[in-house]
């Protein structure tokens, strides 16, 4: 057959005949449109294109005579002019082909999450999230989560999996309600993730996410505990010996855990913000430590005064590794810094090992919290201010200030904890930090003076500021009371009513 002949007629495409190889002809009058005979006699449509980007395509349209000469005209007629306005057909339909094979699984749908979450688009608060928070919550996901639902395909997860998933939690791994809360919040926060994306119809694990009450804290270490493990890290701070054991149930900690745990001890920080501390945080001759915002938690910046007992431990630490940038440099992965999880093990270890009642770091935060407050009269707006809680967590107006002022009443208290920890004798002519701050009538008389001038101004939540952080320095007044003062002097304010804000001002 003359194959130099091109095509008008369905007669004409009825009379071409297989050949031991696959031949083409085009079909006059439809630029592009040709038809493809296969050694097995099939007869197949095909479009010829070049996309935008330069790419040579063949489109396949069907097969004749299911599709007849005249509707394959009308089809390479609608294909050619998608083309002219910049679509890629054949592209498309593979990319449609593999999303069709490709089942999204929960695992794939976490990945975009946390993608989402680094730049603020996974919902919430429209917040970029830390790069700590979304390790814990991938190491909480690869623990817990993934071996049971990774795999799957997340819009067949049903809430009779997820309320059994999260009964088993608790039934048969006995886990805490907090460690159970925990894991319901990340599954749930990545499937709501998919309802946000228009992924899914509805979060399946809504209402599911804590099926226990959460109970408030109340685990502290008593004055012997805190000996114990103040002493079990002195001992692992020092240097080791050539050919000691480093492994069984009488082994040390590893000096850098040791010096960490003590800086963590004196300075009633979080175990995030010890782990991660870098040299360049610290300026040794102020005796400030500043956590970044980037590291503290609820993203503001905390100011911790250095008594004399952590300048000594920084100092240890510092010299364990010259080079590192990190205070604590981890002793298995290279340029990296302690494992955070690592220190809560280690509290754990060694409270067994002492046969004592197992607690955590945080336990060490509550404990000099309270033993500040109700033995030595530390207010408890300092002690939110040492602590570096955030107003939600703590006294009412804990997070209006400059983080720098009161650096001496949280300095004075800190001594006052590390001496109470280290059973150091006070230094002569020392204060404590309530009577140290308290000051005289006429200071409270000031006080009121530029409360009531800012009031006058119209400056209404300043004066309420101005007016509690003076009274926070008085060691006369009920913590709880201060509190409340605080909090109806801000919805006085918010309000506008400046002579009830005068009055309340007065009320001091």
């Amino acid at each position: 057959m003359d194959r130099s002949v091109q095509l008008t007629t369905d007669r004409q495409i009825l009379a071409l005949r297989p050949t031991k190889t696959i031949y083409e002809k085009k079909i006059t009058g439809s630029r592009g449109l040709s038809i493809r005979v296969l050694p097995s006699s099939t007869k197949q449509f095909e479009f010829r294109y070049t996309s935008r980007q330069g790419a040579r395509r063949r489109l396949a349209l069907g097969i004749y005579p299911d599709l007849s000469l005249a509707e394959a005209r009308l089809k390479a007629a609608g294909v050619r002019v998608a083309v002219a306005d910049g679509h890629d057909p054949v592209a498309e339909r593979q990319a449609a082909r593999t999303k069709a094979l490709r089942i999204e699984t929960l695992d794939s749908l976490a990945e975009d999450y946390w993608a989402a979450a680094e730049v603020g688009l996974h919902g919430g608060r429209r917040k970029p999230k830390r790069a700590v928070t979304i390790n814990n919550e991938r190491s909480v996901w690869r623990n817990h989560i993934t071996s049971v639902f990774g795999a799957r395909d997340f819009s067949g997860i049903k809430r009779a999996e997820i309320k059994e998933f999260m009964r088993s939690l608790v039934v048969d791994k006995k886990l805490s309600p907090a460690s159970v809360a925990s894991i319901g919040g990340v599954l749930h926060a990545v499937l709501g993730f998919a309802v946000m994306e228009e992924r899914l119809e509805a979060n399946p694990a809504v209402g599911l996410a804590r099926p226990l009450a959460l109970t408030s804290r109340e685990r502290m270490f008593d004055d012997a505990q805190l000996k114990v493990l103040w002493t079990a890290a002195g001992d692992a701070s020092l240097p080791r010996s050539p050919g000691e054991k480093t492994a069984g149930v009488h082994a040390r900690l590893e000096p850098a855990m040791g010096l960490a745990i003590q800086l963590l001890m004196l300075t009633l920080t979080r175990r995030n913000e010890v782990a991660g501390a870098l040299k360049a945080e610290f300026d040794l001759e102020a005796g400030l430590w500043t956590i970044p915002s980037a590291r503290a938690k609820a993203a503001h910046r905390h100011v911790v005064p250095l008594s004399p007992e952590s300048l000594e431990v920084l100092e240890a630490a510092f010299a364990l590794d010259p080079r590192s940038p990190f205070v604590f440099p981890s002793d298995r992965v290279e340029d990296q810094h302690l494992d955070p999880h690592a220190i809560t093990r280690a509290f754990a270890r060694t409270c067994a090992r002492r046969k004592i009642e197992t607690g955590s770091p945080h336990d060490v935060r509550r404990s000099g919290a309270t033993t500040l407050t109700g033995r030595y009269g530390v207010t408890r707006f300092i002690i939110g201010l040492v602590l570096g809680h955030t107003p939600n967590e703590g006294a009412a107006v804990t997070g209006v200030y400059d983080r720098h002022t009161y650096i001496p009443e949280k300095r004075a208290a800190l001594e006052t904890w590390a001496r109470h920890l280290t059973g150091a004798p006070a230094a002569a002519g020392t204060k404590s930090p309530a009577s140290a701050t308290e000051p005289a009538d006429s200071d409270l008389a000031q006080t009121k003076a530029r409360a009531r001038m800012s009031a006058e101004q119209g400056e209404l939540q300043n004066a309420v500021l101005v007016m509690c952080m003076g009274a926070a320095r008085r060691s006369d007044g009920g913590n709880v009371h201060l509190d409340i003062l605080a909090q109806a002097g801000m919805e006085l304010a918010s309000k506008g009513a400046k002579d009830r804000v005068l009055g309340w001002i007065d009320g001091f």
